[in-house]
Formats: C-alpha cells, structure tokens, sequence
C-alpha cells in the first residue's frame, strides 16, 4: 500500500512545458509509472527559470524539475520514422496518453486520438488545449495570457477596489494559472475515463480546454449575464465586505468584514467617537457612510503593525489576514507542521526543495520517489525492457537521430 493510490498505471506523456507535464505529474506523484517523451533538444521548459543563482542550464531549470519529479525520461524524435515506430509501440504499453498540442500539431506528429485509437482502442488520450478540439479556435495556440483574458478572468480580476477602471486596468492570474488548471483538470478527467476503461475495456478522448476551465471559475459572473441579463462591471462601490487591501506600518491586511463584524472591529479600533455617531447606528446607515468611516479605519491601520493587527483581530475572531510575501508563505508554521514541503536530490541540479502534495492520503500517499529525469535519462530502461530492444538497435536508432 505504499506505493501510491495509482500504482500499476501506465502513463505515456508526449507535452511540453506545464500544462502536460503537470497533469502527467499528478498521477506520477500518486504512484502512476509515466514515461516522458521529450524530443532531442528536450522539453522547452527546461529552458525557463528560475535557475540557481540565475544561471540557464537545461537540467537545473527550477519548473522543470518540479513539473517532472516521479517520471522516467526519454527521448524520441516523432518525425523519424524509427521514432515513430518507438512511440507507437509505447501507445500499446500505455493505459493513458497525454498531450497538449493543437489538434493539427497533433495529427502531424501522428499522436491524434482517431490514430492511437486505431493502434489501442483501450487507451485514454488526454488533449488539452487552450480551446479544445473543434470549435473557431481549435487550431490556435494559447498561451496562459491569452487563455486568461479570453475567458474573461482578467476582466473579473481585481473584482474590488476598481473605483477607476482607467487607472486600474484587467490583470490576470499571477504565473501561468492556466495552463495549471488545465493540467489540474486533465488528471481529474483523465482518471475519470479510466474507470470506464477498466470496467469496459474501452479507452476514449478527452478533450479539454483551458478556456472554458477558467471561463468556469467566473461562472457567477457569466450566469448573471445569461439568466438576468446583469452587466457586469468591474468598477465598485466602497463596501468592506468586499475585502480591500489596508496598509499598516510594514505591510498589508486584507480584510472581509460583513456588518455583523461592524462592532468587534470597532471594539478592535478602541470604540471611537466617530463611531458613536447616530449615522452608524444601523446597518442601512453604516452601509450609506462607508465612505465617511473607511478614511477613519485606513488612518488606525497607518499606525499598528500588521503582527499587531493580526493579533488584535484574533482576539476579537475578526476575518483579517496578513498579505504575505513569499518569504512569509514559505515560512508558514502550517506548511512546516505538515511536511508540505519536499527534499529532492537531483544529479545536476543538487538538492532542490518543492512545494508538496495538498492532499494527504492516510494509505496510499502520494510522495516524491525520484528526481526528474535528466534528458533520456531511461532510454535503454524503457526500450529495452519494456519494448524488448537490443542494445545494439538503440545505437542505431541514436545514430540515426531517432533518439
């Protein structure tokens, strides 16, 4: 039981960069066996950082070694004709296949579904893309700040504290959000035809766009749209509830503070004359005068630290948090208490630390095994004890570039 939920699954991963790779990785870190085609010149992640101490290097990129821990590496170039053969032999090996090119990339590799599906009718083939397989967009690329704005999550982010939308232009998700969720959600998809693969023996297509998975976290937005006809409009009226960023001294408190939390905050602020107005007797006052009140709470805040905001809001069970650097988050006592995070010893690299698993399985956990895998790290692992191949054949098929 301790070799993952997902032991005896076997996984094929022809992506490149993050959306693939981290769907291929949360099956890896649960125990699923996946192999990792890379082309010759390899993943392009491995060309993007960070890198210790900012030097480039293939085998130490910081995204790349985290996507891919867990995996068997190796490489194969589909456009030659011995490589093709390679892969497609793998296809039959495999129960789930995963790839994140456009539907015309992916039928000139020869890796689209109607082909493997002729070669393992049982296999699930994962495709995901930033706007699926049929549609106007089909054949587009997407990257994650197009995905983002197509969607319409930039237009919904910040959803508050917009009170000029000329000088507080959309903004998208921080790092590559997208293409995560994408990732996110073709494991969870995947894993879902596989049960109907081991029940029927039947494989089939997953066909999953980055774009309608984001467009699906503004879903509210969107069905008010369709069912009320709603404008939505990102600028905003001064509302507490609505969680605005406050300065203190050294830092940011967010806080989310619906009126029933209007007399622990003032209990907080020392009880203030000001709020012992008649105007703020009542919740459809206080709701009127938030823009009289909030200079009043925004001068306090100038004056505390936000330790000693935290603390006070504690006390009185007060929604505030401390806007945190990433320092402070990789601090977080929770994450240190909880093993979140994860030692791993890479050839090249060194000992590299990695954000974890967030989920805990109380039998069958999830953990990292193995570091990332140099590039073709497994060739004659893979192909010669899963495909039977000499060690004289994989000379001629690297001498004939096909690895």
């Amino acid at each position: 039981m301790n070799d993952g939920a997902l032991a005896g699954l076997k996984v094929l991963e022809y992506g490149d960069f993050i959306s693939a790779p981290y769907c291929g990785k949360l099956l890896a870190d649960l125990g699923a066996d996946v192999i990792k085609v890379e082309p010759p010149t390899g993943d392009s992640a491995r060309q993007r950082g960070p890198f210790p101490k900012d030097i480039p290097h293939p085998e130490k990129s910081g995204l790349f070694l985290y996507l891919n821990a867990n995996k068997r590496g190796i490489t194969l170039d589909m456009k030659n004709a011995a490589g093709k053969k390679a892969f497609y032999e793998l296809a039959k090996w495999a129960e789930v296949f995963i790839e994140n090119y456009t539907p015309k990339e992916a039928k000139k590799l020869g890796i689209d579904y109607k082909t493997l599906h002729r070669i393992n009718p049982a296999l699930v083939v994962t495709s995901i893309t930033y706007f699926g397989q049929t549609g106007p967009y089909s054949d587009y690329k997407g990257t994650d700040l197009i995905g983002v704005n197509m969607s319409g999550e930039a237009f919904a982010n910040p959803a508050y504290e917009v009170y000029n939308t000329d000088h507080n232009p959309p903004l998208k998700l921080p790092g590559h959000a997208g293409d995560f969720l994408g990732g996110l959600n073709g494991a969870m998809c995947a894993m879902s035809a596989v049960f109907m693969q081991q029940a029927t023996g039947i494989g089939q297509h997953v066909d999953l766009s980055i774009q309608e998975a984001l467009a699906a976290m503004v879903c509210h937005e969107v069905g008010d749209y369709y069912d009320a006809d709603v404008r939505y409009l990102r600028n905003r009226e001064d509302r507490w509830e609505h969680s605005p960023k406050l300065a203190c001294k050294d830092g940011y408190i967010m806080m989310n503070i619906p009126d029933q939390f209007w007399a622990p905050l003032m209990d907080m602020l020392g009880n203030p004359e000001w709020s012992k107005e008649e105007k703020y007797q009542t919740a459809v006052g206080r709701h009127f005068n938030l823009r009289d009140s909030q200079p009043h709470v925004i001068e306090w805040m100038k004056h505390h630290s936000v330790y000693e905001v935290e603390k006070l809001a504690k006390e009185k069970r007060l929604p505030f948090s401390i806007v945190r650097t990433m320092k402070e988050v990789a601090a977080d006592k929770l994450f240190v208490e909880r093993n979140y995070y994860v030692d791993v010893d890479h050839k090249i690299a060194g000992k590299i630390r990695f954000p974890g698993a967030p989920c805990k399985f109380s039998a069958t956990p999830g953990k990292i095994r193995h570091a990332a895998p140099l590039l073709g790290e497994h060739n004659s692992e893979v192909f010669e004890k899963i495909l039977g191949y000499s060690p004289e054949k994989l000379v001629k098929m690297q001498q004939a570039g096909a690895i």
